[in-house]
């Protein structure tokens, strides 16, 4: 066995010790499992096959840990903080584009250090264009520190026609993607690293939705950072953990306007692949009050629900994009679904 693979191998090892000593229960223990599992292909994906997804200079990101947002595509690239770019797109049927430079600090966590976004109000005719460079001001252009190591386009699509398009061009471009040589060892034992790093960055994750159990808040200033992946949205963090029975019903703040979402995570923070409550789906209560009722049961009255597919343990995030927005948290509220009793019995 090559030392690439035996690397990765022990890695796994750990990962998998790692979760097994944090799930609560068996089930989660075993969603945990199959959680590194995909945190795996995730890392040999970008380091053995980047080159399928890479176009236009930019690389489609798998969200697959971390909370990743399902209403938003992501593309990222490695920069040069010296180097010269040029980010150009068409909305087409997208909403907004956000364009955000980031350092790499803890566990690689990817620490906001620029900003700039793109909707229909800024650009009228669908199209922007803005320049990455050192020495760059104004609103065409985002100048790039020294700490900036990436760059990362977030698409916010919610239909079905063409989402954004994107084109990221350079003075000094980075050669194209090759096949990696030999065994590929090298980028063996940077899947290892990856995923040591983005599982020790995500535990903490873990832990505070356990410590925010049946309610959301911002997130712990040690977690602010990392957090912060766009610098026009605000971020609440929260986990749920429900008693046979029992429902949680979150209410967002009045007032907001433009998007807005509560999306339900695994106890790993993995998405459930079960649509959120977003500014576009939700039904407003008579007394304009947004009423989400999130679990695996919930009253049949409910105008919102998230179905977190029989589990009652586990995360949510809600993202509030505009700085103009209510700067009120998401209030929760415990139920217990009342017993129905046996009317045949005496």
């Amino acid at each position: 066995m090559s030392s690439g693979w035996e690397t990765l191998n022990a890695a796994i090892g750990d990962a998998r010790g790692l979760v097994a000593a944090t799930a609560p229960d068996p089930d989660t223990a075993a969603e945990g499992q199959a959680y590194v599992n995909r945190m795996v292909a995730a890392a040999l994906g970008g380091g053995l096959l980047g080159h399928h997804f890479r176009a236009g200079g930019l690389t489609r990101a798998l969200p697959v840990h971390g909370g990743p947002n399902p209403d938003y595509l992501l593309y990222h690239a490695a920069i040069d903080p010296a180097g010269r770019y040029r980010l150009s797109g068409i909305l087409n049927g997208s909403e907004r584009v956000s364009v955000s430079l980031f350092a790499l600090g803890r566990n690689g966590a990817p620490l906001l250090v620029g900003h700039a976004a793109f909707d229909p109000a800024t650009c009228p005719d669908g199209t922007f264009a803005i320049d990455l460079a050192p020495d760059v001001a104004g609103p065409h252009g985002l100048a790039i520190p020294p700490e900036a190591r990436i760059v990362m386009c977030r698409i916010l699509h919610r239909d079905t026609s063409l989402p954004a398009a994107l084109e990221l061009a350079s003075d000094n471009p980075a050669p194209a993607p090759a096949l990696a040589p030999g065994n590929g060892d090298e980028a063996l034992v940077r899947a290892a690293g990856m995923l040591r790093a983005n599982l020790a960055e995500y535990l903490q994750w873990t832990a505070a939705a356990l410590e925010l159990q049946n309610r959301l808040d911002t997130a712990p200033r040690e977690l602010a950072e990392t957090v912060q992946g766009d610098g026009d949205t605000r971020y609440f963090l929260g986990g749920f953990d429900l008693a046979e029975h029992e429902w949680l019903e979150v209410t967002m703040p009045p007032g907001l306007r433009g998007y807005w979402s509560l999306h339900v995570y695994s106890y790993w923070y993995e998405h459930l692949q079960r649509p959120g409550v977003h500014d576009r789906n939700a039904v407003v209560d008579p007394d304009g009050r947004v009423r989400i009722a999130v679990g695996p049961g919930w009253p049949a009255d409910a105008r919102n629900r998230i179905d977190t597919a029989g589990r009652r343990k586990g995360a949510f995030i809600c993202r509030i994009v505009g700085k103009d927005q209510p700067q009120a948290c998401p209030q929760t509220g415990l139920h217990r679904k009342p017993k129905i009793r046996n009317r045949s019995a005496p």
